[in-house]
């Protein structure tokens, strides 16, 4: 699906054209009546691309890839990140997403002011800053899980808090790594091409995105920092909640041999004091609870539990 939106005022006859690539006639759209090569539209559609910048002189265009967060599981806070491009080819400006990422135009659509926007160059600066600021609300939501399982460490944790505790953890991950490639991919651009031609104004705008960049990337990492801390914690906890358990029953186990022990020399052909009396068994169960009781004050007394 491809949408094209005039930007500014219209003097300047600057397009820029919304493109969700979903299947192979998306594709020979923009290649014929575009001009986009096979090349570039195998850049925009590589779900494992890394955020770079890239120019290619002799076609005339700036390639822009950065991640931005993608919903996998609401409810369990699991999100994955995938790339999103911008391109500039003369007056046009394009938005390639895939069917993951089409949110990205409508966001786009609903933030920018198209009739504030003069150039192409600053299209592209204030909607990397919108993106970059769309980690923010996953990263509340996560802190806000993050502190529900902090809290349940207190109480009873179990397997169903690790789990939860995990999805944090992997969701985290791509966060880092596609906020601080984001990051990078920005405060670079200063030294591309398309950065040393900016005007003033754009400049500060570039400023503001990598502002953004920076502190997306150092809040992730902060938060990435807090869950493995509590995870460690956890993992902790019911560790030692295990070693408890196996203690316990290695003590009860010790414990209970003993009738055993006790019963088994009556099963024996070996005289026995008292054995022939009435009253043996008596004798037996009394020898049993006092060796028993020996044993259990013994293992107390040697704080064995």
């Amino acid at each position: 699906m491809i949408v094209e939106r005039k930007i500014g005022t219209g003097e300047q006859d600057l397009v820029w054209v919304m493109a969700m690539v979903e299947d192979d006639a998306d594709r020979e759209n923009l290649q014929v009546n575009y001009g986009l090569t096979d090349e570039i539209l195998t850049y925009v559609t590589d779900e494992n691309e890394r955020s770079h910048y890239d120019r290619d002189e002799y076609l005339n265009t700036q390639l822009f890839v950065f991640h931005v967060p993608v919903v996998v599981d609401q409810v369990s806070q699991r999100y994955i990140t995938r790339p999103v491009t911008f391109l500039l080819k003369g007056h046009r400006v394009f938005s390639i997403t895939t069917k993951n990422t089409q949110w990205v135009n409508q966001t786009l659509s609903e933030r920018l002011k198209l009739e504030q926007i003069m150039d192409t160059n600053e299209f592209v600066l204030v909607g990397l800053f919108i993106l970059f600021d769309q980690f923010i609300p996953p990263i509340r939501k996560i802190n806000a899980e993050q502190n529900r399982l902090d809290r349940q460490l207190n109480q009873s944790p179990d397997n169903k808090d690790l789990i939860a505790l995990s999805n944090l953890q992997q969701s985290l991950a791509y966060f880092v790594s596609a906020t601080r490639n984001n990051a990078m991919m920005v405060v670079n651009l200063n030294n591309t091409a398309f950065g040393k031609q900016l005007s003033d104004t754009n400049n500060e705008r570039l400023t503001d995105a990598v502002i953004e960049a920076r502190q997306t990337s150092e809040m992730t990492a902060i938060e990435a920092d807090v869950v493995d801390r509590i995870s460690k914690t956890f993992n902790n906890v019911l560790n030692n909640n295990l070693n408890d358990t196996m203690k316990f029953l290695t003590i009860w186990s010790l414990v209970l041999t003993i009738p055993t022990i006790v019963t088994g020399f009556y099963g024996m052909n070996v005289k026995l004091p008292f054995a022939n009396q009435g009253i043996s068994w008596l004798i037996t169960v009394a020898i049993m609870v006092g060796v028993m009781a020996w044993v259990a004050l013994m293992l107390k007394h040697r704080h064995f539990w």
